[in-house]
């Protein structure tokens, strides 16, 4: 008996806090246009990159603090097919113990065949996220950033 009046208190208290008036709430806010993109990350060629910080409110006028992106990364590099390490990388922070949120990988495809994937990256404290490149050579990852979604 004493097994289920704690399990008891226990749903208890997991049903007084989905009710708090404290909690918050987080809400998805789409893009209405075709997606968010920046003059930075409209087809630019990257070499490698070691994971960099995004400003998401500078580069793409997402309001500060948001908690995720729902992003579209497209990439293509001109020695794709020589290639197994090739990639374009969004991550939440630069933890390297963290694996990335949004991975497209053009390897092993044919020279620039567009390779492109859909994902959610949470961002970090400042509501920004860190991408990571590897590239074949020196600018031959071409690179897009669409962004068609974020939480609050």
């Amino acid at each position: 008996m004493a097994d289920l009046e704690k399990r008891l208190r226990i749903l208890e208290g997991i049903v007084n806090g989905l009710r708090s008036k404290n909690r918050t709430t987080q809400r998805l806010s789409f893009i209405a246009t075709a997606g968010l993109t920046s003059t930075a990350w409209d087809g630019d060629a990257y070499s490698t990159t070691a994971k960099t910080l995004i400003d998401l409110s500078v580069v793409f006028g997402l309001p500060a603090g948001i908690k995720a992106i729902y992003a579209r990364l497209i990439a293509r590099d001109s020695g794709s097919a020589g290639s197994s390490t090739l990639f374009l990388a969004l991550w939440p922070n630069n933890d390297t113990a963290v694996f990335s949120a949004i991975h497209c990988r053009p390897s092993g495809l044919p020279n620039d065949y567009w390779m492109d994937v859909n994902g959610i990256c949470p961002c970090d404290e400042n509501g920004d996220v860190w991408y990571e490149i590897s590239a074949s050579g020196a600018g031959t990852l071409d690179a897009y950033i669409r962004i068609w979604g974020y939480w609050i």
